[in-house]
């Protein structure tokens, strides 16, 4: 999922299926309507697969994230909408971390390795020396939440701790999201309004 380019990495998902990108941006709804206190239903695994292949035309050729959000934008994702998107400087943490404090989550794009993908099945965080593994190609999680050690990330399913300088090795793009759960609330979780997000968020793409 890097740059403008497709995600072939993420058949190595749990389901054999390249679907992270639609994954990613399910997790961040949820991280939304868990933000705004919204209660809503979310497809399953089989849905979010049938979306997948719906948007490639049948293909598993992975998606780019931009195009991903245009399309959910003008056709929606079983009931949820995205109102508005902006890329975010993905080294830049102030910036990074402003956009999943005031938008609940980040959708990014990384790097996967195979030291990455063991350290997750064994529970440890990603350090940079995995990083800077042996690449196995693309992958997009949704940032949700931070600290001053680690970023934290959804992925396969549950959350990935990620050590900042590991971040700067992985990391490719993001971007920040006004979904409809924002939009509807008129405000994020922390009181901040409609209108002062979508200016930020005009801030961010400038």
């Amino acid at each position: 999922m890097l740059g403008n380019g497709p995600d072939p990495a993420c058949t190595a998902d749990p389901d054999g299926v390249g679907d992270c990108g639609p994954c990613g941006l399910d997790h961040g709804f949820m991280a939304c309507a868990a933000g705004t206190g919204e209660h809503e239903a979310f497809p399953d695994s089989d849905q979010v697969v049938e979306y997948y292949l719906a948007y490639t035309g049948g293909q598993d050729s992975g998606v780019v994230l931009s195009q991903y959000l245009a399309y959910v934008r003008a056709a929606g994702f079983y009931g949820h909408t995205v109102a508005a998107y902006a890329p975010v400087a993905v080294h830049d943490v102030p910036t990074l971390a402003f956009a999943v404090n005031a938008y609940d989550f980040a959708l990014c794009g990384i790097t996967v390795t195979q030291a990455m993908m063991q350290a997750f099945q064994d529970g440890r965080p990603w350090t940079t020396e995995m990083a800077l593994g042996e690449p196995l190609g693309g992958h997009a999680v949704p940032a949700v939440g931070y600290c001053d050690e680690y970023l934290t990330v959804i992925t396969w399913g549950r959350p990935q701790q990620v050590t900042w300088p590991a971040w700067h090795a992985m990391a490719g793009e993001a971007w920040a999201v006004i979904t409809g759960e924002l939009e509807t609330a008129g405000s994020d979780d922390r009181g901040i309004s409609l209108p002062a997000l979508q200016a930020d968020l005009s801030r961010l793409a400038a």
